[in-house]
């Protein structure tokens, strides 16, 4: 048993490229800008008031996520959906949280920290997903929808399973579900993390294996289907 425990941290204050980030992810998921457009630097600089500095360092980030791709001397476009790609990082979640659930199980059952933590993540996330309204909203229900799946992994205290499984970046892929899937479906997708969270207490580890593998089968396939639906109306 690990005796590496979380630290709470404390948040920066957003610098220009996070505030960049934060444009540029929004204006992706609205479709502002669309898959395969190609990014124009100075009309953004001047859509959202900054330099190009912190454009470009935002730009990298949203190229590391997956959203957003640069094509050698011809600048950056943002990357159409793939989806063997995003069963590919589906199937490596599904290994990485199955492997550690004995850990983290173990963990979070003896633990009043990360207690403390997962019932923090699933009260804010349960009070905003009924009411999102807007893109940052919506974008808030997904972080905290990641931060659960991390705080899983962290539970287990292995510090570099947590730096690779960070580095999927399998939840970028929300930004193209943003009006596109039923509230329901988000609101179901907490409900099978709060059953998990419960299972872990109860120290049941084979039943929090069969909720995980059940949980992200289910959120592949409502990606799946909803992007299905949006290419088949056009």
């Amino acid at each position: 048993m690990t005796d590496y425990l979380p630290t709470t941290a404390v948040e920066a204050p957003n610098t220009l490229v996070d505030i960049a980030y934060q444009n540029l992810r929004k204006d992706i998921t609205v479709e502002y800008l669309p898959a395969g457009k190609k990014i124009n630097l100075n009309h953004l600089c001047t859509r959202y008031g900054i330099s190009p500095t912190p454009l470009k360092q935002a730009l990298n980030r949203l190229i590391a996520e997956g959203l957003v791709e640069n094509i050698p001397r011809k600048g950056c476009r943002v990357r159409g959906f793939s989806w063997s790609e995003m069963s590919e990082l589906f199937e490596m979640r599904l290994m990485m949280e199955s492997h550690f659930a004995p850990q983290a199980t173990a963990a979070v059952r003896i633990n009043t920290q990360l207690q403390k933590l997962f019932e923090e993540n699933l009260k804010e996330n349960l009070e905003l997903v009924p009411h999102y309204q807007t893109a940052e909203e919506y974008f808030r229900t997904y972080e905290l929808d990641q931060k659960f799946h991390e705080l899983f992994i962290l539970s287990s205290g292995n510090r570099t399973a947590l730096r690779v499984y960070k580095g999927l970046y399998s939840h970028s892929y929300a930004a193209y579900l943003y009006g596109k899937q039923p509230r329901v479906q988000t609101i179901n997708g907490i409900l099978e993390h709060q059953e998990i969270y419960r299972s872990m207490l109860e120290g049941n580890t084979e039943k929090v294996c069969d909720l995980l593998h059940s949980h992200i089968e289910n959120a592949r396939n409502k990606i799946l289907l909803s992007l299905k639906l949006q290419q088949n109306a056009k």
